[in-house]
């Protein structure tokens, strides 16, 4: 399974859990800076990546928190490790490929299968997460993660 394989290729996750951690992490492991962008862009996905050729930036609403920003935060890491999209070297070409999604200087092809893994690999990740005691959880969080069947958070 390729999701699993890329979990592998995490650094250890960060106790307590902290995506940001995670992402300072990646950064020290492959040599590259990873800057996320929380902002409200009307129309925007949950999320999306962007290189631009020096460093990587994931970008998602500036109003998620919590496991929801988790997930899409670690759906696009998930494509940035596996290297998933293209950058067509003409727009035409991209566009009668089929749906793609624009990033500032790079155009990102969607394939279905390649969303799956990074959702696959976004739960195997939170899995693992939800076993560690997470940093700053508030009750609001911790009952709906409880409601919804999500690992409870405040569980060592």
């Amino acid at each position: 399974m390729i999701a699993r394989k890329l979990v592998l290729r995490l650094p250890d996750l960060p106790q307590p859990w902290d995506v940001g951690e995670l992402c300072r992490a990646l950064e020290r492991s492959r040599g590259r800076s990873l800057t996320l962008h929380p902002v409200d862009i009307p129309a925007m996905p949950s999320g999306f990546w962007y290189d631009d050729g020096e460093s990587d930036h994931i970008f998602y609403g500036s109003s998620v928190s919590g496991y929801y920003r988790d997930h899409i935060i670690l759906h696009e890491i998930c494509h940035m490790l596996a290297g998933h999209g293209v950058a067509p070297r003409d727009l035409a070409a991209a566009h009668s490929a089929g749906p793609f999604v624009r990033g500032p200087g790079r155009i990102l092809k969607c394939h279905n299968t390649e969303e799956e893994i990074a959702e696959t690999f976004s739960a195997m990740v939170l899995k693992r997460a939800g076993r560690m005691r997470h940093k700053k959880v508030s009750a609001v969080e911790s009952r709906a993660q409880e409601l919804l069947g999500v690992p409870c958070a405040r569980r060592a």
